[in-house]
């Protein structure tokens, strides 16, 4: 597959994310923030999930604020 035939695949995709406050890269951040929804609901405290994520991926604490706030915002679709 070639990149013309990839982009007219995914054309409708593509579209829509170029209405959307995300880049593509920003899929490397999908296991991250399952994993601090499912801690958070499993009640543990906020200081100690950022703590735990931020060793558990080599990120800086203000990137998993910077990440929580963006997936947590509302799409219109």
């Amino acid at each position: 597959m070639n990149v013309y035939e990839f982009l007219n695949t995914h054309k409708g995709v593509m579209e829509q994310l170029q209405t959307l406050p995300v880049q593509p890269s920003d899929v490397r951040y999908l296991e991250l923030y399952k994993e601090y929804s499912r801690l958070m609901k499993e009640g543990h405290k906020k200081t100690y999930v950022l703590q735990y994520l931020s060793d558990e991926y080599n990120v800086d604490e203000r990137t998993i604020y910077r990440v929580v706030k963006k997936f947590s915002t509302e799409v219109d679709m």
